[in-house]
């Protein structure tokens, strides 16, 4: 391939889903949840148009944690791992707090 050579290539929502979720795995604070189930919460979106998406990212975090700090710092593992991965340009990650857990619950 050279150089003049456009490609074209389109990356499955359930792939950008996946990057989502194994980004945040491992972290006992938070469990990102999957939709449906008795909150009837969304699970993982990922909108993507001309180059750039955005993420609906609903969790639930364990009670006591600085809500404030941890949806930052979801936010930028999120946004990092999706540009490294893809190259889309991150828009926004949405985190949603849907609901607390107690400690020992991870």
């Amino acid at each position: 391939m050279n150089q003049d050579e456009v490609v074209n290539y389109r990356i499955a929502g359930s792939v950008l889903q996946d990057i989502v979720k194994v980004s945040l795995r491992g972290d006992e604070r938070f469990r990102v949840l999957s939709g449906g189930g008795l909150k009837r919460a969304r699970g993982v979106e990922v909108e993507v148009e001309e180059g750039s998406c955005r993420v609906h990212l609903p969790i639930d975090a364990r009670f006591g944690e600085d809500l404030l700090a941890l949806g930052g710092e979801v936010q930028e593992r999120v946004a990092d791992s999706l540009r490294h991965m893809t190259g889309l340009e991150v828009e926004a990650v949405d985190v949603v707090i849907a609901g607390v857990y107690p400690r020992g619950e991870e």
